[in-house]
């Protein structure tokens, strides 16, 4: 069995890097890797801190001080200061952020589109259900 855990962590993983790496290809350098993710955690969060991103991707904050910068600067993010306390400073996703966020999601619904319709209906199905049934275990081992 460690056989073929090892094989599905693999092919998890490895699909994850070609679809992540083909929508960079198509986003055409408007935006890094990284930066992607960092937008996506943000979205998600709602806002966050340079410290909690930090925290995040294991990095030193002066090193996510950085990226942040860069993506203020391309107007996919706003730092917002804090209305309680004036250390804290925030970090939010822009109207444009949330474009560039749309953009490459309907560019990986096209590419697993493109990767599903090479299977049989029944593969296609089968495969998906059972991803969302390794969710709801792995959501149910977390809490």
């Amino acid at each position: 069995m460690t056989t073929l855990n090892s094989r599905f962590q693999k092919s998890i993983i490895l699909l994850n890097r070609i679809i992540a790496s083909e929508i960079m290809k198509q986003m055409n350098s408007q935006i890094t890797g990284t930066q992607m993710f960092m937008l996506y955690y943000i979205r998600e969060s709602n806002r966050c801190r340079i410290t909690e991103l930090a925290e995040k991707m294991d990095v030193k904050p002066s090193a996510v001080t950085v990226m942040i910068d860069r993506l203020v600067k391309s107007n996919y993010v706003r730092r917002v200061d804090d209305t309680v306390d004036r250390r804290v400073i925030w970090v939010e996703v822009t109207v444009s952020g949330h474009e560039i966020l749309k953009k490459a999601q309907i560019i990986r619904e096209d590419i697993v589109g493109t990767y599903m319709s090479k299977l049989s209906d029944d593969e296609g199905r089968i495969a998906t259900e059972i991803l969302e049934k390794m969710v709801v275990i792995a959501q149910q081992s977390s809490s």
